[in-house]
């Protein structure tokens, strides 16, 4: 009669293998590392949707903010400058084009005087005239409700300069 492993087996028994329970206990373990893993996987793959959400943003915005930009330094005479200078006002919120309507942005513009109230008025010191007027544009892009980029940067009123 053959002899039996394990705790109901005869001491001195040859069989070799596992028990149920070890075979459990592997699976259980190697159940939970896949799902860790898969888990980790995941993560990864949604921090990686949100930074290419984030970068497309950046670029609408960026893109929007030049556009508003070269109203102004796009004109050939310091009338037109002026007169697009003028011209910047608040936007949206809008929508982007397609493929990019899931992004809208929005313009926000700060004017800033910066001639302090007591300095001598430009004819009596014989300086040319300046508004010394700055339009700070800052650009918002939001993607499904929240903002995930903004861009800023001043233009000045006066800096009108063609060879």
């Amino acid at each position: 009669m053959p002899r039996r492993s394990g705790r109901f087996a005869p001491s001195g028994s040859t069989a070799r293998g596992f028990t149920l329970l070890e075979v459990l206990v592997a699976l259980t373990v190697l159940a939970m590392s896949i799902l860790f893993i898969t888990r980790a996987f995941l993560i990864m793959l949604q921090v990686t949707n949100e930074g290419g959400n984030r970068t497309v943003a950046s670029a609408l915005a960026v893109r929007r903010l030049e556009q508003v930009r070269g109203g102004p330094e796009s004109q050939s005479t310091s009338a037109g400058w002026t007169a697009n200078f003028d011209s910047i006002v608040d936007e949206g919120p809008a929508s982007f084009p397609a493929p990019y309507s899931r992004y809208s942005y929005q313009v926000l513009v700060n004017q800033v005087n910066l001639t302090p109230p007591s300095a001598a008025p430009s004819w009596l010191t014989g300086a040319p005239v300046h508004s010394n007027t700055i339009k700070w544009v800052t650009v918002r892009v939001t993607f499904q409700g929240q903002t995930i980029a903004q861009v800023s940067s001043g233009i000045i009123r006066d800096m009108y300069r063609r060879p």
